[in-house]
């Protein structure tokens, strides 16, 4: 199909290519036969994954057949004057691999649809093989050789990384691909973002990513998305396509706003205990969301702000960041000077102290911070790991406000969903959740909760009452 220069409306998309490749090399064009695709990208996984769906009258799946080895060539994109790798969805080099029949059903007398399951040919491949080898140098280095090998998930794909700053020596014993290279993210720290160690790896249709939280807050947001600014006619009553693709559809707020599992999973406070088994010595690591608040880079950057309070207990004169107990991590390490025979090792051991408790607690701002549901029209250029500018409107009646200042600002697409469908209306929307782990704007309030109950000196004094012959009760006062 020729690709088109000019939008003609808001969510309209190009199929290309789609055809199924059997295990025998017979290819089988089913462009004409299909009623929706949908692809997913999540930047907490390894490889993206989708469906299609087939509205078939030759039954496909008995005659052609399909086994579940098949390979989907698949090319989409937003209709542009210039499409580029970037800006289209383009799976014919490296094709995806269908391995699941998901449904399969009769709608007439000669009629069935059907939905086949797919997903990058890596992430097949990393089902099949295991790592059984030594690596040294920088852990970004190692991620693309495990990528690029040969033996193991000989991706062809564009890998885009965020260079380490830390040395790293290691065997992997007969352990999966993506297992080795999630242990690389967990021990690596970065060399252009503060030693960021929140790194990441993940696949959008774009390619391969390992880089950090940090790097995807530094971008300038590459979409800008407004509420209620679709829908508005020109003097020839020709709809404005560039608004439309700039409106929020749909929006829903996910409430994260949980203080106890903020607590409990690290992400205000933690301490880090290592028994380095060398050296047999204890180590003690603490850290709390607030010191390392400006040491992190935010989607709102100079304008974020954190999303607890300063203010103290009355009680105890403690704030939330002072509970270093909350969570507690225990580990074994070996120092890093161990076992080098020269005057100056270059590698570092596991690296936890560095890693562990400020990468943990990254994960979780982004997953508990503030996070929105949204839908807009669907662009083949958008993909996980984006930074995107939302503004919405205010709400409440008691504001002169227009925007929605906890709801608008920055925030980074942690998943994404791509919906082609033909079968009703051609149309291409897209479904994302994002996530910020700051708020924007003015800090919350940090001054303590005041005590205006207290009746007296007396209502203060802790007291026990014994119970074991019974409660006597007289004008409401126990006895």
């Amino acid at each position: 199909m020729a690709a088109k220069s000019e939008l003609q409306f808001a969510g309209e998309f190009l199929v290309e290519e789609c055809k199924i490749v059997s295990t025998t090399g017979e290819i089988y064009d089913i462009m004409e036969i299909v009623e929706e695709i949908n692809v997913f990208e999540n930047i907490y996984t390894a490889s993206i994954s989708g469906d299609i769906v087939i509205k078939d009258t030759t039954n496909i799946v008995k005659n052609f057949p399909i086994i579940g080895e098949e390979r989907l060539i698949l090319k989409l994109q937003t209709p542009q004057a210039s499409p580029k790798p970037e800006t289209t969805i383009d799976y014919t080099l490296s094709p995806l691999i269908i391995y699941k029949i998901n449904s399969q059903y009769g709608t007439g007398e000669t009629a069935q649809v059907v939905s086949l399951q797919f997903g990058s040919v890596e992430g097949f491949r990393n089902q099949t093989s295991r790592v059984s080898q030594s690596y040294s140098g920088v852990p970004s280095t190692i991620v693309e050789k495990i990528l690029r090998d040969e033996n193991y998930l000989r991706s062809k794909k564009t890998f885009y990384f965020e260079p380490t700053a830390n040395n790293a020596k290691m065997i992997f014993p007969n352990i999966r691909p993506f297992k080795c290279i999630k242990h690389l993210s967990n021990i690596s720290n970065s060399s252009l973002n503060n030693s960021s160690p929140s790194y990441l790896f993940y696949e959008t249709t774009k390619g391969y990513h390992f880089r950090t939280y940090d790097s995807m807050c530094r971008e300038e947001p590459k979409f800008f998305f407004k509420e209620n600014v679709g829908g508005q006619l020109d003097e020839k009553g020709v709809g404005n396509v560039q608004l439309e693709l700039d409106s929020i559809v749909n929006y829903q707020r996910v409430s994260s706003k949980d203080t106890v599992k903020n607590l409990n999973s690290g992400m205000i406070s933690s301490k880090l205990i290592t028994h380095d088994v060398y050296n047999k010595r204890l180590d003690l690591y603490k850290y709390d969301y607030l010191s390392n608040f400006d040491r992190d880079i935010h989607p709102d950057n100079g304008e974020s702000t954190p999303i607890i309070s300063q203010a103290k207990d009355p009680d105890n004169g403690k704030g939330l960041t002072d509970h270093e107990d909350t969570k507690l991590f225990v580990v074994s390490t070996a120092s890093g000077y161990s076992f080098s025979e020269g005057e100056n090792y270059p590698y570092q051991s596991d690296n936890l102290n560095q890693t562990l408790q400020r990468k943990s607690a990254r994960k979780q701002q982004f997953e508990n911070g503030s996070i929105l549901n949204i839908e807009v029209n669907g662009q083949t250029f958008i993909q996980a790991g984006d930074k995107i500018s939302l503004e919405i409107g205010a709400t409440s009646a008691i504001t002169d406000d227009k925007e929605d200042k906890q709801l608008s600002g920055n925030y980074i697409v942690t998943h994404l969903r791509h919906t082609f469908t033909k079968s009703q209306e051609l149309k291409h929307k897209i479904t994302m959740q994002v996530a910020k782990d700051s708020a924007k704007g003015n800090a919350l309030p940090s001054s303590g909760i005041p005590q205006n109950n207290r009746l007296g000196p007396d209502k203060n004094t802790a007291k026990s009452v014994d119970v074991s012959a019974g409660y006597a009760v007289n004008q409401g006062t126990v006895t």
